[in-house]
């Protein structure tokens, strides 16, 4: 049985920027259905994922996920007509007559969250395929299901912390080979992921996406300085329920939909908001450190109590709150569940996934939960590299490695001379958002290595967040790592243990964390090499790195996608798949002397 999960809503953004031209650019994402991806499902086995960005290029986009469904079908050379079923991962049919109490709202129902809205996209983009192979699940239980079907565990406790779902902020699920059975629901009203992102809006960041910028500026603020507003604003309530004030404000039909009571207050008690281009002060630090210590505090009072319910030991986290990697690792340090899993991805590109398992999983396709999702490379052919080169043949000298052993020397040689070094070695099979492939590495003992990477990728801030590779094997030697944790790939936060500090300077933020991802031989080998060659040159298996991607922009996710970011860049080294790509013209063309160019033989 072939099962095609997707996700996103399309026409929502569009819908917002029509009815509200006057917001800016950061306002526009206050919307549902972002990241919008397809997800392939065959006999109950997850092939292939997309993100619709990757093809569309534009960052959490809510469009139909045209592309991303083209890309999974023809991983298995198979057409729609093909596919048993096609779900969605939203279903508002549950609150129809709510959205039809006025007209613009009734308007935005018909013409985006309905149904028929889903039936007429398939149609435009699918013309063969059958309407009665159509169906949605709520948000909530994809997200739920794509944590439970591959976290291994026959039973555990599942919390799904999101934004706007489809009618909930958070839900809280007992979950077994028997079903999914849900256990708690906090609404929209109280969400505490869109409280985290209209403050992120009011300090001049993006409504989602830039979590490890709100992080990085907590890790430099004084949480007690707000600590009373947030305990004010976010009030713990019995049974693991909270309660939002700021977002009770929005009476009336225009603040609901833009929260402009809420901004009226966050101006009040936070001061003035931040313009992207505006300085950093010190009360947006002590704003991001409070907003850290209020989710924190939020995350585990929700988890707690549902733990006491269900006496569950084990918790998988999906949504948008389980990306804040340090409200996640406070569930570990608080020693109230022994394993603590949170899928790759966990927003809603993971909810496609998530529909897709659950349906297989109902139509008896899966018979118990299956173990997390692997993120197996699949290089890029030699004509995919070779072509993409040749479109570029005027801009770049590409030399071919002789074998891994080779390239991963010269890689290590390259951070060891203190260069910075972008890295592509292919597609995932599934989609992620882990550094197993794509990404940037440099030396993590350079205290401005951040700053220097944010100039050469345009960042606005003039610097880029970052974090630390390590091998599993030496993750505890510098990390203050929770007993018994498994180093599953996630990205987690984690203490720099304090003799390190200044060794891992580039990557220890100023409250001594950092984020780290520990990396195994058996889920990324040459990656596990490289880190294990720049040990034996330092001591330590660790590297800095950082997402390959120009400021705004996704992901890379091709071969050509690849030169063309590192061609906007002041990067000056790229490895790409098997080939050590240098700018001509640059001071590093004798990196390329131990053998020809592949651009030179392939005219």
């Amino acid at each position: 049985m072939r099962i095609l999960g997707i996700g996103g809503l399309a026409g929502a953004s569009a819908f917002r920027r029509l009815n509200w031209p006057g917001l800016d650019d950061r306002e526009f994402p206050v919307a549902l259905g972002l990241d919008a991806a397809a997800a392939l499902v065959i006999n109950g086995e997850l092939v292939a994922t997309a993100k619709e960005d990757s093809f569309s290029r534009s960052v959490h986009t809510t469009d139909f996920p045209a592309e991303a469904i083209k890309f999974c079908l023809s991983s298995k050379n198979l057409v729609p007509e093909e596919i048993d079923g096609l779900v969605h991962c939203f279903d508002y049919s549950d609150y129809q007559d709510l959205y039809l109490v006025s007209k613009r709202s009734s308007e935005f129902y018909r013409t985006v969250l309905s149904k028929e809205a889903l039936l007429r996209e398939v149609g435009r983009h699918l013309p063969a395929f059958p309407p009665d192979r159509v169906r949605q699940i709520s948000n909530h239980l994809a997200h739920a299901a794509g944590a439970y079907l591959t976290s291994g565990w026959e039973d555990c406790l599942v919390v799904v912390i999101d934004g706007l779902g489809d009618g909930q902020s958070a839900t809280g699920y007992r979950a077994s080979p028997g079903g999914l059975a849900e256990i708690k629901e906090i609404s929209v009203y109280d969400s505490i992921a869109v409280f985290y992102s209209l403050i992120s809006v009011h300090l001049g960041f993006s409504w989602l996406g830039d979590e490890w910028w709100m992080m990085d500026l907590a890790s430099q603020g004084d949480a007690s300085r707000f600590r009373p507003f947030f305990e004010q604003a976010v009030q713990l309530r019995t049974g693991g329920n909270i309660m939002i004030g700021p977002l009770r404000l929005n009476r009336r039909s225009g603040e609901r939909d833009n929260y402009l009571a809420t901004r009226r207050c966050l101006f009040d008690y936070l001061g003035p908001k931040r313009l992207p281009t505006d300085e950093i002060l010190q009360r947006h630090k002590d704003v991001a450190a409070g907003l850290q210590e209020c989710i924190n505090r939020a995350v585990l009072h929700i988890c707690k109590n549902l733990a006491d319910a269900t006496g569950q030991r084990r918790i998988a986290l999906a949504g948008q709150v389980p990306i804040n990697c340090a409200a996640n690792d406070l569930l570990l340090q608080s020693g109230i569940f022994e394993e603590v899993y949170i899928p790759t991805p966990a927003g809603d590109d993971g909810a496609a996934i998530g529909a897709a398992l659950y349906v297989a999983w109902q139509e008896a396709q899966m018979a118990k939960p299956r173990k997390h999702i692997s993120q197996t490379e699949a290089a890029y052919s030699i004509r995919e590299v070779r072509t993409a080169c040749d479109q570029f043949v005027g801009q770049i000298q590409a030399k071919p490695f002789f074998n891994m052993e080779e390239k991963c020397r010269q890689v290590v040689a390259l951070i060891a001379d203190q260069n910075i070094v972008a890295r592509d070695e292919g597609r995932p099979a599934v989609a992620s958002s882990d550094f197993g492939n794509r990404s940037i590495l440099a030396d993590p003992s350079d205290p401005d290595m951040g700053k220097k990477i944010g100039v050469l990728l345009k960042e606005a801030t003039g610097s880029r967040p970052v974090a630390a590779l390590v091998t599993v094997e030496q993750a505890d030697r510098w990390f203050d790592l929770p007993n018994g944790i498994k180093l599953d790939g996630r990205i987690l936060a984690a203490s720099v243990k304090p003799p390190f500090r200044k060794k891992l300077a580039a990557v220890t933020l100023q409250d001594g964390s950092a984020r780290i991802q520990a990396i195994n031989r058996y889920e990324h080998p040459e990656l596990h090499r490289i880190l294990v060659e720049i040990g034996k040159l330092t001591g330590r298996e660790v590297a800095l790195t950082t997402s390959f991607n120009v400021a705004g922009q996704p992901t890379v996710n091709s071969a050509q996608q690849t030169l063309e970011t590192f061609l906007q860049t002041e990067i000056e080294y790229l490895i790409l798949d098997n080939c050590l790509v240098v700018k001509k013209g640059h001071n590093g063309g004798h990196w390329l002397a131990t053998s020809s160019s592949l651009t030179s033989r392939s005219n």
